[in-house]
């Protein structure tokens, strides 16, 4: 057994002392080894040289050793210490979300319970990622307690959180009045060829994923029209008999969507592909038909038409009442006061402007038409102050690819449990509602809400302003305008970086610096 294995296993001639890391030093082949004792312990200066020598001759030929030691002795600040260390390993997002006053320490007899509050989704996360059991390990590792740490679910200053969320039909009940509103006004005239019918009735392209194998009466304009040719056999008496068929695709787009339309060409009718001409509107006929995930239409009949519905209306919702799955939490620590200066906090922005609410999406990609947003990150300024936080992390319903986990270290368990955008939004925009909006490169994430918003029948119409043009603007000369050169620049500091809440943290206080 080795000196490390038999301190680890058994302490040292009988006094408390504990490995407390080790790190290889490559640049210069040397492992420093760092030690804990207990302060009651009294290691003296020989034993120390003791432990030196011992360990030095254990891995001595591999590389050259250095030997700390440091004295432990049960402290609060000690204790709180070790546990920003532990966040700064392993959970940097978590120094923004835990404050002291979330932390709670307190001995009883040979025990240190550590409570931890948080909101709901954060604990269930960090318990789905065994966040107490390693905490306690590394607390232990670094001390001479018998820790217990447990994660607890605090409630919002502003609301109480029930044990079941509320259904909210505000969407549906939406939904359901536009659906009143708005009928599509077609006006069916001549038919042009193919079949005629007696379905005057158009419906939206929306409507057809549950009318396969129905006949059905769409209007639109046509697109990307595509005509092929291939060879139909067929067998008679005198034997096999090959002719040439034509086939004409194209999409067929109205106010909600678009379709894909097959037609196969009569050839005892002429002429026929002068009713399809691309930008035209026609009123179409056809029967649904769906092969896997793709649907389309079998056209049998095309008309001339009158579409007189040119745009829907939308019905938006209100505000929501209270908070329902997702609690802003208040920052109570003021640290950031060394940056806001007598003249920021009452300048003339602030005096036409109460409340600013600067965010930051992490999402599974670019394109906001096909990517999904999985983590939303807010902090509110009122009158030039950080007084309350927004977090957490969204069900995307898609696998997170593994370059946006490898950059963002946000993975498809993390998110499993997650609630989804259908459900955290609403929260997001009563957080928002009344507010400026600001983000870094704000047109970015602006996509995804508004996209997100209008899916979800909620209006962002806020104010909004772009801090990477607030940075160009104030901080000129910089080799490049990223979020980290200008923090550096701004001698603001950003942990954990591709993270929503601690980059739209950072980004809050540039903007607070800059405005």
């Amino acid at each position: 057994m080795t000196t490390l294995e038999k301190i680890k296993n058994e302490g040292y001639d009988g006094e408390k002392l504990k490995l407390d890391s080790a790190e290889f030093v490559e640049k210069d082949n040397s492992c420093v080894l760092s030690f804990v004792y207990n302060a009651s312990a009294n290691l003296s200066s020989a034993q120390k040289a003791s432990i030196k020598s011992m360990v030095e001759s254990d891995i001595g030929e591999v590389c050259s050793v250095k030997v700390k030691f440091n004295k432990y002795c049960f402290d609060e600040d000690v204790i709180r210490n070790l546990i920003d260390n532990y966040f700064e390993l392993y959970y940097k997002a978590l120094s923004l979300i835990f404050t002291n006053n979330d932390i709670n320490i307190s001995k009883e007899e040979d025990r240190v319970w550590i409570t931890l509050q948080c909101d709901e989704m954060t604990k269930q996360v960090l318990e789905n990622k065994g966040f107490e059991s390693k905490l306690t390990e590394f607390l232990n590792q670094k001390s001479f307690e018998n820790f217990c740490v447990k994660l607890v679910a605090k409630m919002s200053e502003f609301n109480e959180l029930p044990n079941e969320p509320t259904f909210d039909d505000s969407l549906e009940k939406c939904l359901a009045e536009e659906e009143k509103l708005n009928i599509y006004d077609v006006e069916v005239k001549e038919l042009l060829v193919g079949k005629q019918t007696s379905n005057t009735q158009v419906i939206f392209i929306k409507d057809i994923p549950n009318k396969n194998g129905e006949e059905v009466l769409l209007a639109g304009k046509i697109e990307g029209v595509h005509k092929s040719t291939f060879i139909k056999k067929s067998k008679k008496q005198d034997g096999e008999i090959q002719k040439e068929k034509t086939k004409i695709s194209f999409s067929l787009v109205d106010l909600t969507g678009k379709m894909d339309v097959v037609w196969f060409k009569n050839d005892d009718i002429q002429d026929q592909e002068e009713c399809i001409k691309e930008g035209n509107e026609y009123a179409i006929l056809g029967v649904v038909s769906s092969f896997k995930d793709n649907i389309n239409i079998k056209l049998s009949g095309i008309y001339d038409c009158e579409i007189r519905t040119r745009e829907l209306k939308k019905i938006y919702r209100e505000v929501n009442s209270e908070y329902k799955y997702i609690f802003p939490q208040p920052v109570t620590e003021v640290k950031q006061m060394d940056l806001f200066s007598l003249s920021n906090a009452t300048s003339d922005f602030w005096q036409t402007h109460d409340e600013v609410v600067v965010f930051d999406f992490e999402t599974t990609g670019l394109n906001a038409k096909t990517c999904n947003i999985i983590e939303i990150g807010a902090v509110k300024i009122k009158k030039g102050s950080i007084i309350e936080t927004f977090q957490t992390l969204v069900n995307p319903h898609e696998e997170i690819p593994e370059e946006i986990s490898n950059i963002t270290h946000i993975t498809n368990d993390m998110v499993v449990d997650a609630p989804s955008l259908e459900q955290v939004l609403p929260d997001f925009y009563k957080f928002t509602y009344g507010a400026v909006l600001s983000a870094y490169n704000i047109d970015f994430d602006y996509q995804f809400l508004s996209l997100g918003g209008e899916k979800l029948r909620l209006l962002f119409d806020n104010e909004q302003i772009d801090t990477l043009k607030l940075a160009r603007d104030k901080v000129p000369s910089l080799s490049n305008y990223k979020l980290g050169t200008v923090v550096k620049a701004l001698d603001i500091t950003l942990n954990n970086a591709h993270r929503a809440l601690a980059d739209a943290y950072a980004t809050a206080k540039v903007f607070v610096k800059l405005i």
